[in-house]
């Protein structure tokens, strides 16, 4: 049965069209078609679908023009963005996610891969909370407007990067910049050895540095409460993941960097929040991440607890996979990265 969501995708090649087209029908959505950017510009604007899949390489105007088009219409400028494309060079990608697309997919594409890009963007889409106040709002896009100046720099001098970061999230001391590394330099390994390279290690790299930055909105008062959160308590600061979606969906980063603030508390077995997410509907960035934050915060001390062994927090963590934790994830961590079984 048809659902509501509506897509469009705009693309020169006839045959790619027609084969996608009959792919995102058959999962249900409504689908509308253009062969030319103008003729794609036009249907946005008359029909604002949920989402736009693009073509980065048409005749003018190609699919970054489309999207600039877009993005400076007050009517489709809020409407997330695919770019589907045979070119995969790195500065392409970053140029393309840095002028506000939301996610870059290969050609030729896997159905099952661009089918859960499309889902996770819409459902994203879905969740995001709106700010509250005016102060609230000037405060989001102050932060959104460092984020983007510091990630545009950010294959310059990593060092500085994760520096800027931790400065501009008001978290400057030793033990959290410690852990920014720490937590960044394992999701890396852990992504390398599931095959994770090029950009999309980039953009995990960036998403393991912003993991908590919907702490920002939690109250000192429980963010740095010493002892066990009380249950109002506790529904608060698991609020922090809809602060983050908040905070970062407008910038156009890719699900890869937004999957990880936004999901990193999801649990194998579903009982995780925000969205109760279960199995390989959680992202593979988030299930990387929380693996490894789990891992961090047991073997480094907390104001609450002294630091668990290694062989203490490996036995945790392989009891909890296929509860909290990926199994095969689980597996590659503890035997290939941190060499503990």
């Amino acid at each position: 049965m048809e659902n509501k969501t509506s897509l469009l995708l705009i693309d020169d090649d006839p045959a790619l069209l027609v084969g996608l087209e009959a792919v995102l029908r058959y999962e249900g959505y409504r689908v509308f078609t253009a062969k030319h950017g103008r003729t794609g510009i036009d249907i946005a604007r008359e029909s604002t679908p949920d989402l736009i899949i693009c073509d980065l390489m048409m005749p003018p105007p190609s699919g970054m023009e489309v999207l600039t088009i877009l993005g400076q219409d007050p009517r489709t400028a809020s409407i997330p963005f695919i770019f589907l494309t045979a070119r995969s060079s790195s500065t392409d990608k970053v140029h393309g996610l840095l002028s506000g697309a939301d996610d870059y997919v290969i050609k030729p594409f896997v159905k099952d891969e661009l089918l859960a890009r499309v889902k996770t963007i819409l459902r994203r889409r879905q969740k995001a909370p709106v700010p509250s106040s005016t102060a609230d709002r000037d405060e989001i896009q102050h932060l959104r407007n460092e984020i983007t100046d510091i990630l545009r720099n950010s294959e310059v001098n990593w060092e500085k990067f994760v520096d800027s970061l931790v400065h501009m999230l008001g978290l400057r001391n030793n033990e959290t910049e410690d852990h920014a590394w720490r937590v960044m330099n394992l999701t890396e390994k852990t992504a390398i050895e599931l095959g994770i390279h090029g950009v999309e290690l980039i953009h995990i790299r960036w998403g393991a540095i912003l993991h908590d930055i919907g702490k920002v909105g939690i109250p000192d008062n429980i963010l740095l409460k010493p002892g066990d959160l009380t249950r109002e308590e506790r529904n608060v600061m698991m609020m922090h993941p809809q602060i983050a979606s908040q905070i970062l969906e407008p910038l156009g980063l890719p699900s890869a960097t937004l999957d990880i603030p936004l999901y990193h508390h999801e649990r194998w077995d579903g009982k995780g929040y925000p969205d109760h997410l279960a199995g390989d509907n959680i992202p593979l960035s988030a299930r990387i991440f929380s693996v490894v934050d789990v891992w961090d915060a047991l073997t480094n001390d907390r104001p609450y607890r002294k630091a668990w062994s290694c062989e203490k927090a490996g036995e945790y963590i392989r009891g909890e996979a296929g509860k909290s934790f990926d199994p095969r994830v689980v597996d590659i961590f503890l035997e290939k990265v941190v060499s503990y079984s």
